[in-house]
């Protein structure tokens, strides 16, 4: 108890100097808890925000916590103002880069819908249940991430934000939520033309599959068309899945650039 009230004390006599930090920190956690690959729910919350804790003091020389933000004099409703700004600027910048995973989950229920397997679900990398497709792009372009450092560029991208959107600063909200609009926008085409094969492919079966219908009425085709759909849709995603997240990559890489 004696080294906390120490640590209170020191805490409290500094406050100039802490509470910037507290702000930097609030931007931090915000952005790593959404961003791809180090924000994932496999991840346990405490490993999330030691990583949060130890990026913040990396980073803290490149902040510019000058000698005005330290001198201002903090009352409650300025501190709660520049926490609540710099959490909605670590939700925006977080958010943005969450959207490209998000676009593997919208491209792998639409491969789902016309491989006609959307009734399996199962455990996936959110806390809702996803098509078994999805979890699987969802989980190859993720560990593409890290494994080629992308959420390394993702820290450099956050230290950028800081020139863009300066500490305690207020953001313009009609801007920010424009952006968001049409990002969000473009990422739900792009998840249409990332299932694009399959969806061509469905289209052709299921055209010559309505004039196999048309010749022989009698025919069942239900029962001759949904297998050989889905088995020839698998074998189209394995051979396809591949340039499918390389593609992906490359656009995420892209975003990430054309962030700011």
């Amino acid at each position: 108890m004696d080294f906390l009230q120490i640590i209170s004390d020191l805490v409290l006599k500094n406050f100039g100097a802490v509470f910037p930090v507290m702000a930097v920190l609030t931007r931090i956690s915000v952005f790593i808890f959404l961003l791809p690959g180090l924000g994932e729910n496999a991840i346990p919350t405490r490993v999330r925000l030691v990583t949060a804790l130890l990026i913040t003091v990396l980073i803290i020389p490149f902040v510019g916590i000058d000698a005005t933000i330290k001198d201002t004099q903090w009352n409650v409703s300025t501190m709660v103002a520049v926490i609540a700004f710099e959490g909605f600027y670590g939700f925006v910048l977080g958010f943005g880069l969450r959207l490209m995973v998000f676009g593997l989950q919208i491209a792998g229920s639409i491969i789902s819908q016309n491989l006609s397997l959307t009734q399996v679900f199962g455990g996936g990398m959110t806390s809702e249940p996803n098509t078994t497709i999805s979890t699987i792009l969802m989980l190859g372009g993720v560990t593409l991430l890290l494994t080629l450092d992308m959420h390394t560029k993702a820290v450099g991208l956050l230290v950028r934000s800081y020139e863009i959107f300066p500490l305690a600063s207020t953001p313009v909200f009609e801007d920010t939520v424009y952006w968001v609009a049409q990002k969000t926008v473009g990422v739900f085409s792009f998840a249409v033309t990332l299932a694009l094969p399959l969806l061509v492919f469905n289209f052709i079966y299921n055209l010559m599959l309505g004039f196999v219908n048309k010749a022989m009425p009698q025919l069942m085709v239900s029962f001759v068309g949904m297998p050989f759909v889905t088995g020839a849709g698998i074998i189209l995603l394995a051979l396809s899945i591949s340039g499918i997240l390389t593609v992906w990559l490359n656009t995420y890489d892209t975003h990430m650039a054309e962030m700011f």
